[in-house]
């Protein structure tokens, strides 16, 4: 192997176990680890925070570890990940897009088709192109990136290309393991960013023993430290159609979702001038009324409870105001309220639309027929 690519030796000191401040030797990992901080006043466990599902109050990304999303080629992995990098972007935080699949000129256009303005792709993604190993330079060159910036997530897309980089036969579990210790550890420990992989599927499910987890050796089940999901698709998302897709929950190290459960239901809708609105919603939020409609039922609880507590009838505007959360969909809430007889409507001063309650809404109201679902 060439001396610029990592050994064993230069893997240890290129990868300290806490902080890059401090300058590991080899065998430095096998020093007792400092608890005090785990054990301290204050300390939460880790949870998933990068990554947001509207109805629920956690993420589906774990910052500063390894997670993973895998599914069908073009059903949908690298759009989703776009979403989350573009929602960091929006809230003025930095994002990573290791790219071996395809051009910045794609990946920068879809991020635009989905909201994202010119200026913060400009002002908060680091793109990068590899086409070489990672090694000690490769890293030097990934720290000056990412000094003093505020990174949140970095996607990897996807895994089997970066393999082939790198040399690593995807069955080899020793090369594998290897891998993994180099780009994405250093992003997860070093940088403290959520790093998403994106990976494909075993072309067999049915005769493969990792039948429920990405291609290739087991050794990436065991490397992923925060959450792993597999994409399901329901519609392929295409130019001339809408899409939709679920995460299946293939790992949580932490137990905020069971393995096999639905983490999100997305929905991926065309609307005009090519532009893609995305909607990832907790999986009991979205059922249809009877006319079709989907309900966006966590929504319509929080529209309801607001006006249990409003004096007299309520604006759109104050409506949105209060709630706090994405417009459109507190305004198709609002609307589904009153179509399904929860609420009114009056027009008031100015041709103001006024919106009165005439009964609560809850999420468990036995309305919802479940074969009606979307998914």
């Amino acid at each position: 192997m060439s001396e610029n690519y990592f050994d064993e030796e230069e893997t240890f000191e290129s990868l300290p176990p806490q902080s890059s401040s401090v300058k590991s030797q080899p065998g430095d990992s096998w020093k007792a680890v400092d608890l005090r901080k785990v054990l301290a006043d204050g300390y939460e466990p880790p949870r998933p925070t990068v990554g947001c599902v509207d109805g629920v109050d956690h993420g589906l990304f774990y910052a500063g570890r390894i997670n993973m999303l895998f599914g069908d080629s073009g059903g949908g992995k690298t759009w989703l990940a776009l979403f989350v990098i573009g929602d960091l972007m929006k809230q003025g935080r930095d994002a990573i897009l290791i790219d071996y699949e395809d051009h910045p000129s794609s990946q920068v256009a879809r991020l635009e088709q989905i909201g994202v303005p010119r200026d913060t792709i400009l002002q908060h993604l680091i793109y990068l192109q590899p086409s070489e190993k990672w090694s000690k330079v490769s890293e030097k060159n990934l720290a000056a990136e990412c000094a003093g910036r505020d990174i949140g997530v970095a996607v990897l897309d996807s895994t089997g290309e970066a393999l082939a980089v790198d040399g690593v036969q995807p069955n080899a579990d020793d090369e594998v393991a290897k891998w993994f210790r180099g780009c994405a550890r250093y992003l997860a420990n070093e940088v403290g960013a959520a790093v998403v992989l994106l990976d494909h599927v075993v072309k067999s499910r049915e005769s493969s023993r990792n039948s429920d987890f990405a291609s290739g050796s087991h050794r990436k089940r065991a490397a992923v430290n925060g959450a792993a999901y597999l994409l399901e698709v329901i519609q392929a998302p295409a130019r001339d159609s809408d899409g939709s897709f679920k995460l299946i929950t293939k790992k949580c190290r932490f137990g905020w979702r069971k393995h096999g459960s639905i983490a999100c239901e997305v929905l991926m809708k065309n609307i005009e001038d090519f532009k893609v609105d995305f909607t990832v919603k907790a999986p009991s939020e979205i059922s249809r009324t009877q006319s079709g409609t989907i309900m966006f039922t966590w929504y319509m609880q929080r529209v309801s409870e607001f006006l249990e507590t409003a004096v007299g009838p309520q604006s759109k505007s104050k409506i949105v105001a209060g709630i706090k959360r994405n417009e459109r969909l507190t305004t198709t809430a609002i609307g589904t309220l009153i179509e399904e007889g929860f609420a009114s409507t009056e027009t008031g001063a100015r041709g103001a639309h006024l919106i009165t309650l005439i009964k609560p809404y809850r999420q468990d109201a036995p309305a919802e027929d479940p074969s009606k679902s979307p998914f």
